[in-house]
């Protein structure tokens, strides 16, 4: 049996049902991406048959799938065929965030039968009014009764899976609601939480809704309150931004432990992370030859961060031989030299912008992607 070792994180999409301020998709109704005059379909769409090549070829060796990145997946008209193959290669991890709006019963019911961990819903409100002012073209009531339909698929097929976490991107017009995020997860179903804060987007003026002129202290002590209430009601933290500074760590043994058995308990320290920054220590940076992203039109990334041409397009060019690429040599040398190429000479302002990871300093650099 190959060793699962790979993530993969696909697009399936390049467009969105909704049109969140904060987004990309606030100004543009389709995504492009490097190579511009590629396409696999019309509908910028990635066709079905690319994907099973992909899982072939790519899923039998992967520890952590994700059906969605850039764009909402659950719109792919044929999303519950390419969820069913995705299960058939019982992938540790299989997961992929979404706005859930497009979610049915039956799409549900696939989700179910086919093992998926983990469905990230994004709302960034706790009430109606502020959940439609952010989410341009989202209804409130159809949000509940989505969450409300995957409970109901889930208790019908008698399964714990998928865990449903919740993703709270944090700005200005929803800072009130951050604290009662808890509160509506657990009410909601939801085993874990995801927070992000709002950062720039390409072509969307997101400055009015930037944290970055507020009190740090008061957002740590806001960020702080929330975690220790999730993780009280039993959730845990699949991501947070960081809320102690050092002069906050406590400094004798007893109470050093006690908070590191919390952060284990919270999901902030898990046994992935520090073998991702072995990797990352070993080799420069973690993501190259161990992560892929592939966009709809087949371009194949060496992580969800590279904005040049890619490494190359699939399906002509198999894993084999990406893997064994000039241009990943490259990057993955520039990288252990000191030297990087491409989209790595600029990578750290870019990734600290766009995901403000929470880990530990050094971590923090190069941190896990997003799940």
């Amino acid at each position: 049996m190959r060793r699962r070792h790979l993530e993969l994180i696909l697009d399936l999409s390049s467009t969105c049902n909704i049109r969140c301020v904060m987004c990309y998709f606030s100004a543009v109704d389709r995504l492009r991406f490097p190579p511009f005059d590629r396409d696999l379909s019309d509908s910028g769409m990635m066709p079905l048959e690319t994907f099973e090549q992909i899982a072939a070829d790519f899923f039998p060796g992967a520890w952590r799938v994700a059906l969605g990145c850039a764009a909402e997946p659950l719109i792919h008209p044929r999303f519950r065929e390419i969820v069913a193959v995705a299960g058939r290669y019982r992938i540790p991890d299989l997961w992929f965030p979404t706005n859930l709006l497009a979610l049915t019963g039956r799409t549900a019911e696939a989700i179910v039968d086919a093992g998926v961990a983990v469905v990230a819903a994004s709302i960034d409100g706790t009430t109606g009014p502020s959940y439609e002012q952010i989410r341009v073209g989202g209804s409130w009531d159809r949000l509940i009764s989505r969450l409300q339909l995957l409970n109901d698929i889930k208790k019908k097929r008698g399964s714990a899976r998928p865990r449903l976490r919740i993703i709270f991107t944090w700005m200005r017009s929803n800072r009130h609601e951050l604290r009662a995020l808890p509160a509506f997860a657990v009410a909601h179903g939801a085993r874990e939480i995801d927070v992000r804060f709002v950062s720039p987007a390409e072509g969307v003026d997101v400055t009015p809704e930037l944290l970055s002129d507020e009190d740090p202290a008061e957002l740590r002590a806001e960020l702080g309150a929330t975690a220790r209430d999730a993780v009280r009601r039993g959730l845990r933290l699949s991501s947070y931004p960081e809320f102690e500074t050092p002069a906050d760590r406590p400094t004798t043994l007893a109470a050093r432990l006690r908070r590191r058995l919390w952060r284990i308990r919270a999901g902030l320290e898990r046994l992935e992370y520090w073998r991702h920054l072995r990797r990352e220590r070993r080799h420069g940076c973690a993501y190259p030859g161990r992560t892929w992203v592939i966009r709809p039109n087949g371009a194949v990334n060496p992580c969800m961060y590279w904005q040049e041409e890619p490494i190359d397009c699939y399906p002509e060019a198999d894993l084999a031989s990406i893997g064994a690429s000039e241009q990943l040599a490259l990057i993955r040398n520039g990288l252990v030299s000191g030297a990087p190429v491409g989209s790595c000479a600029t990578c750290l302002h870019r990734r600290d912008a766009f995901y403000r990871p929470f880990r530990r300093q050094d971590v923090d650099r190069h941190g896990p992607s997003a799940q």
